[in-house]
């Protein structure tokens, strides 16, 4: 018993074990450094060389302007554009206040026409009113997709009725009364 108990010691790693205590064919240590004798040794990798950036081929002109001149031979000098050093910024919006095209579809495919509308930059009065539920509810959907896509304002005026304002148009008070006294109902959509 007392022999089981220090092999379970020795393997646990408890106690210094002599491995030629237990068996004679065995030699005393089956690890030796004789064994590894003949490996070849560790060694770091080089160090990667610091990263050169290239020198530029030629230096890059400073412009001062953003017209150049052009010298033709026997002709006057003409400016040309070039092109801007920055990425151009969308444009401010311009207010332009027109009449609002009212367009009441009598069907889910007469719905292009409000992104046709949207396109030109005209505002829409959108009126569903008469549509079957099912109907209006996927004609605004698309219109309302068609006006996200085109960066344009979406406003309820009444029940099943709506004002889509493409960016960069302005409708005046005014044009809402108007709309407001027709209640919503024109076939004018030129």
């Amino acid at each position: 018993m007392r022999d089981k108990t220090r092999k379970f010691l020795g393997f646990l790693g408890l106690i210094e074990d002599e491995y030629g205590d237990y068996a004679s064919g065995v030699p005393a240590r089956p690890f030796a450094e004789a064994e590894y004798d003949n490996e070849p040794e560790w060694t770091p990798a080089p160090a990667p060389r610091p990263y050169a950036a290239p020198a530029p081929a030629r230096p890059t002109p400073q412009r001062t302007s953003s017209i150049s001149v052009l010298d033709g031979a026997g002709q006057p000098a003409r400016p040309r554009p070039m092109p801007s050093a920055r990425p151009s910024a969308p444009s401010a919006p311009v207010a332009l206040d027109r009449e609002p095209a009212i367009f009441e579809p009598l069907s889910f495919n007469d719905s292009s026409r409000v992104t046709d509308l949207l396109r030109d930059g005209r505002a829409v009065v959108l009126n569903v009113s008469h549509l079957d539920p099912a109907s209006a509810r996927r004609t605004v959907d698309f219109s309302a997709g068609s006006a996200h896509a085109l960066w344009a304002k979406i406003d309820r005026l009444a029940a099943g009725v709506y004002l889509i304002i493409p960016r960069g148009t302005y409708v005046s008070a005014e044009a809402r009364d108007r709309l407001h006294l027709t209640n919503y109902r024109s076939f004018d959509v030129s």
